[in-house]
């Protein structure tokens, strides 16, 4: 039974209090304050190799005593079809350079399923002989609305063989268990997943312990809400059910490993089949902290100044971690899949090719408003009350937690449509620019302003939902001559109505 607990996301008093004693940390600061009996798992989100960048970021935590290991990415992406091209080469000289630096740290990564739940696949992907990484996360969740009291626990079992199958012997592996359900995710079938029972999480505790039965430490996933859905965070429920199993076998002695099988040199290959695409729009559910990498010549993460920065990256994959509104990330077009994490209220300079905007911490709940420029991007918020304004382009927008404002004020058209990816109708607004929805006054919308259905029905009709589609149009004349125009798609079938928007 593993002696180290983790839970994506959380601060460390309240993981603490569910019994977790291995905590998701991005800075130095945090590992020092940990107290006795609790260690570190740095998050990285590297996977381009012991470049300088990376070095910069791990050299601070090394040989710091609360220091476990780095998690050095979540769901590396092979093919480089849902996630950035990683390739193992990269990971190799990622663990290898901890390992060579820092003694006895230990490197992770959790693992995508590149076949589907009834037939998994980790083939030409990662394990010890290409990567030298100690652990690798398996996620089985199989807790879902349409199982009923019947889960398909044998999910697990298919899970492991896989793994097995690839080159990731059982003892390398660490069991991922679900502790969310409802929101807006979706299982592989399209059903919701259900938030697990007493009864059900006991049985994939179980389950996993007969497959796994010695791991160096057990995930939960996740702690914070993320898509709208219960987690740990805001379950007392679930908090006990987790409390229980991690009290009932917690040590503050972490375990000892067998060193990693020497690396073969020789490059994964493709998949042979077409992999199964993650199940949600735009990438499978992941840890609820995303914090940041050093891109080009960005502050470090250890860095707390807040001089004015102008920063130029490069043809790489970069990621900046910002802490300063008034710092200036500047991207050319061909510089590479880039991103930028915020600790404050953040607007992209115009002309900047930054493909992902986010706050630093999706946990977190601090306020962070975050604007986009004239290209696309992915927008991302975190459990407090955001407010996204992705400017132009078309956008995806997700809010993640808390009560968040969805902004539209710029020239609506064809290459100006925003996807909100997890509206909540019950907590979540969007705001409407009086001057781009001319004819809207200010204020509520009026109820006669909004219409459900394919298009208006009579000449107040400006706001139109297509619930079969989840777009989101507006319509100047209502059923005058003008057509509408689509402004963004929403989630279908959507409880929608004109209570959901304000006119600024």
């Amino acid at each position: 039974m593993a002696t180290l607990h983790y839970a994506a996301g959380g601060s460390t008093a309240d993981v603490a209090a569910a019994g977790f004693n291995l905590v998701d940390v991005q800075y130095v600061s945090q590992v020092d304050a940990l107290p006795d009996g609790m260690k570190a798992l740095v998050y990285l989100n590297a996977h381009d190799g012991a470049t300088s960048s990376f070095i910069d970021q791990v050299t601070p935590f090394l040989n710091n005593p609360k220091v476990f290991g780095f998690y050095l990415c979540d769901e590396p992406d092979p093919t480089g079809r849902w996630h950035p091209l990683t390739t193992a080469a990269n990971l190799k000289a990622e663990s290898d350079w901890i390992h060579s630096n820092f003694p006895g740290a230990k490197t992770f990564i959790s693992m995508m399923n590149m076949g589907s739940n009834a037939d998994p696949s980790f083939a030409n992907t990662y394990n010890p002989a290409n990567t030298g990484i100690d652990y690798y996360g398996m996620g089985a969740y199989v807790i879902h609305s349409d199982t009923g009291s019947t889960p398909d626990y044998s999910m697990i079992d298919r899970l492991v063989a896989a793994a097995v199958a690839a080159g990731i012997p059982a003892d390398r592996i660490v069991p991922e268990f679900q502790a969310f359900g409802g929101g807006n995710w979706a299982s592989e079938s399209g059903s919701a997943f259900a938030v697990p029972t007493a009864e059900q999480a006991k049985a994939v505790f179980d389950h996993w312990a007969n497959l796994v039965p010695s791991p160096a430490f057990d995930y939960t996933y996740a702690w914070g809400s993320q898509n709208g859905d219960t987690a740990l965070e805001n379950s007392p429920e679930l908090q006990a059910i987790f409390r229980e199993h991690n009290t009932s076998s917690t040590s503050s002695t972490p375990p000892t490993t067998t060193e990693p099988t020497p690396p073969a040199t020789s490059e994964p290959t493709p998949p042979i089949s077409e992999p199964t695409p993650p199940t949600s729009e735009a990438t499978p559910p992941t840890s609820g902290a995303t914090p940041p990498t050093p891109g080009a010549t960005p502050p470090t993460s250890t860095d707390p100044s807040h001089v004015d920065h102008i920063i130029h990256g490069g043809k790489g994959n970069d990621t900046y971690h910002v802490n300063n509104a008034h710092d200036k990330i500047m991207e050319g077009s061909t510089g590479g899949f880039d991103k930028v994490l915020a600790s404050v209220s953040y607007a992209l300079s115009a002309g900047s090719h930054v493909e992902q905007l986010s706050t630093s911490s999706k946990g977190g709940k601090a306020a962070i408003d975050l604007t986009g420029n004239e290209f696309g991007q992915t927008m991302i918020g975190n459990n407090g009350d955001n407010k996204l304004n992705g400017g132009g382009g078309s956008d995806l927008l997700k809010g993640y937690g808390g009560h968040d404002a969805f902004v539209f004020n710029t020239a609506l058209g064809p290459n100006n449509i925003d996807r909100i990816a997890d509206f909540n109708v019950s907590r979540d607004k969007i705001y409407l620019d009086h001057a781009v929805f001319a004819g809207l006054q200010g204020g509520a919308l009026a109820a006669s302003s909004f219409h459900a259905g394919q298009s208006a029905h009579d000449a107040n009709d400006h706001i139109i939902y297509n619930s079969t589609t989840g777009s989101l149009s507006f319509d100047s004349d209502g059923i005058g001559g003008h057509p509408q125009t689509q402004f963004a798609s929403l989630t279908p079938h959507l409880h929608l109505g004109e209570n959901s928007f304000l006119v600024v």
